[in-house]
């Protein structure tokens, strides 16, 4: 185990034992666990099949760290999106999603201005992996292909505050793991 998975595993487990009742956001859902990280054989079907490369952040947490479990707000999905909703799992599954550039580079909010299907449209967001729940619909989206590839974005389309860029994601994880 890398020193940085130890890291977060000590992180962790002090969480979890200054939160015995599992009392803050999304801690019942994830109880601070981590699941085992994945080998490199999983990652490269999972990149084979999307036909793209995952940002190294994220594909070194995957395979040094944990594939998925506790993580911000209602923790990190698996890699293959099982627990998703089945729309987000249907829109990682198109053809062609995950490996088309990511449209946006800054903020965009055009609510108001199109129909809801317009803005709902999948297209809004290919070249992005959904990585973890915020809530009541909203989303946190980990750019793969693209301009802004690496960065994790909040997808706030269900409340009509749009998509709006955030760090890479380490620095999107390790903020939130410090926050506990």
């Amino acid at each position: 185990m890398t020193r940085s998975a130890i890291d977060v595993r000590a992180r962790l487990a002090a969480a979890r034992a200054g939160d015995p009742g599992l009392r803050r956001f999304g801690a019942a859902e994830h109880h601070y666990a981590l699941r085992p990280p994945l080998d490199g054989a999983a990652v490269a079907a999972f990149e084979a099949r999307h036909a793209v490369v995952l940002p190294t952040e994220y594909r070194r947490f995957l395979l040094e760290v944990g594939s998925c479990g506790a993580g911000p707000h209602y923790g990190l999905y698996p890699l293959d999106g099982s627990g998703m909703e089945p729309v987000d799992l249907a829109e990682r599954e198109l053809p062609g999603h995950l490996a088309t550039s990511f449209p946006h580079t800054e903020a965009w909010n055009p609510a108001g201005t199109m129909s809801e299907q317009e803005y709902s449209a999948d297209g809004r967001t290919t070249g992005s992996l959904v990585v973890c729940h915020f809530g009541c619909g909203a989303l946190y989206r980990l750019v793969v292909t693209g301009p802004a590839r690496g960065q994790v974005w909040f997808d706030d389309r269900c409340s009509a505050a749009g998509l709006t860029p955030g760090p890479g994601f380490d620095r999107w994880y390790g903020d939130w793991l410090h926050a506990l």
